[in-house]
């Protein structure tokens, strides 16, 4: 046994490097008018590690579907280079469309059991929207690498697999502006760190795509079978 782990090594083959993990907690918080409201659901915010990039995940299939007049996800985390299908599951029409500047696109209108694809080659954060039903509203948040958490209900988070070195560590969650450490990971350490961050509502009476408030008619004019 010793004969051949030195003839290992000395054909070039180093011992592996045991990975770090992040792990800990994120609480959500709210403005409101009598002060700050911690929230009892703590879902959907995202911890990630940036400075350096990363494949995506390979034979991944990434959805935001539409059924029941909204999006399957709230916020939906991707790595740069990955794709996101957007199925309509509704007997009626829905506009899918993001003027984002990471990525803006118009599906048109289209129902089931029609989807439509769009890729999301860069990092950044991409506010979703439906032309026709203002409350339908996602974040797709395209990140650099794998290193990535979304929050249950609870706020705890994991993110395992992290090389050692020192990386900006964030935290996120919808309208917010992200929270952000700087964390040394070393060699098969685990790493707790808790944030509390600030939730903000995208407002349903947001614009149409055209700039333009929602016309109340829409529904009439596209829904089928209500």
């Amino acid at each position: 046994a010793a004969l051949l782990l030195a003839l290992l090594l000395g054909a070039g083959l180093a011992p592996r490097v045991r990975a770090a993990t992040l792990e800990g907690q994120v609480t959500l918080w709210e403005q409101g008018d009598s002060g700050q409201r911690d929230l009892d659901d703590r879902s959907n915010a995202v911890v990630f590690i940036t400075g350096f990039t990363e494949s995506p995940h390979k034979r991944r299939m990434l959805e935001l579907a539409q059924k029941n007049k909204s999006f399957s996800a709230r916020v939906l985390a991707i790595t740069a280079g990955e794709s996101v299908g957007f199925p309509n599951r509704d007997p009626w029409f829905h506009n899918v469309w993001s003027k984002s500047k990471v990525r803006s696109f118009d599906l048109g209108l289209y129902k089931d059991p029609e989807s439509k694809t769009v890729d999301f080659p860069q990092p950044g954060i991409d506010t979703v929207f439906c032309n026709i039903h203002p409350q339908m509203i996602a974040t797709i948040l395209v990140l650099p690498n794998n290193k990535y958490a979304v929050t249950p209900a609870s706020g705890a988070y994991r993110v395992t697999d992290i090389a050692p070195g020192t990386y900006p560590v964030f935290a996120w969650a919808e309208g917010s502006v992200p929270v952000r450490r700087m964390v040394e990971f070393k060699e098969g350490q685990t790493v707790k760190l808790d944030f509390r961050v600030q939730l903000k509502r995208i407002p349903v009476d947001h614009l149409n795509k055209e700039g333009k408030p929602y016309k109340k008619d829409k529904k009439e004019q596209y829904n089928m079978n209500g």
